[in-house]
């Protein structure tokens, strides 16, 4: 049976997470910002900042829920613009096509006025009611008119 090998006499473990600053290799990290290349020029005399707009931090912060709903209705009109574009360019096609190949007949305006009464529906939505579904316009507006009741009903007491 072989006899377990003793290695007390051997230089104890380094500890490995204690750094040497000794070492000609090691760099202490620095978390600042390198020295500009160029030198800052001086400021004029009469020099005063631009004055900036002052924003709210939820305006313009992307994780903002009021920024969030902007995105949606910008996403919103974006579409609603590339579909407006093709619905012209296929209605220009459909009556080209129309005037070429059967000019006795007119039977492109059936599929652009049916595809025009669709198309209005998103436009509506998109500019006109700011991307809400009408549900909450109804709810908003409903809101509203509770609100004028309540001043009327205080009015009265």
């Amino acid at each position: 049976m072989p006899t377990p090998a003793d290695y007390s006499n051997q230089e104890s473990s380094k500890d490995i997470f204690t750094l040497n600053t000794a070492d000609p290799l090691f760099h202490q990290k620095t978390f600042e910002k390198p020295s500009p290349k160029k030198a800052p020029q001086p400021r004029p005399e009469n020099y005063r900042p631009k004055a900036e707009p002052e924003m709210h931090a939820p305006f313009y912060e992307a994780t903002s829920e009021s920024y969030l709903k902007a995105r949606r209705v910008a996403e919103l009109k974006f579409n609603t613009i590339k579909l407006a574009i093709a619905f012209a360019v296929i209605s220009i096609s459909l009556v080209a096509i129309d005037l070429v190949l059967y000019p006795e007949t007119w039977w492109c305006q059936w599929p652009i006025g049916m595809w025009a009464f669709v198309t209005a529906f998103p436009l509506i939505k998109s500019f006109v009611f700011r991307g809400q579904d009408l549900r909450t316009v109804i709810e908003r507006r409903l809101h509203k008119m509770a609100l004028r009741e309540v001043e009327r009903f205080d009015d009265d007491l």
